[in-house]
């Protein structure tokens, strides 16, 4: 009788061992997602701020695009436009004398009959 009691107690030292190892895994398993998703986390927080900076960016390009300083910038330099009052000028092209071009000599190919080059590869 006492072995059948020291056996029980063996079983449940067993038991409780065998619950407490897969609470420590599970445990384990819990840190390691944590630290992976604090890590996505700050990877992202960084994307979202470099993302904000484009976008804050961008927006006031939008809003200079739409203002009339730009409009204005626009005509005047591309769009070749003047204010009353403004005199244009327009740089005229220098008459500079053209280059001559110097001649390329041509080479001519010398012509080789078909026994001077078969002995050309055999005998070179």
């Amino acid at each position: 009788m006492k072995k059948w009691l020291l056996t029980k107690k063996q079983i449940w030292l067993v038991i409780l061992v065998l619950v407490v190892v897969s609470m420590l895994i599970d445990l384990n398993t819990r840190i390691s997602t944590l630290t992976y998703l604090r890590d996505q986390k700050n990877t992202l927080a960084v994307e979202v701020t470099a993302l904000q900076s484009t976008l804050d960016l961008v927006s006031e390009k939008i809003d200079y695009a739409g203002s009339d300083a730009a409009v204005e910038s626009w005509a005047r330099q591309q769009g070749l436009m003047r204010q009353e009052g403004d005199y244009v000028i327009i740089p005229l092209p220098v008459d500079e004398p053209t280059p001559i071009p110097t001649p390329v000599p041509t080479v001519e190919p010398v012509k080789y009959e078909n026994w001077e080059i078969w002995k050309a590869l055999i005998f070179d």
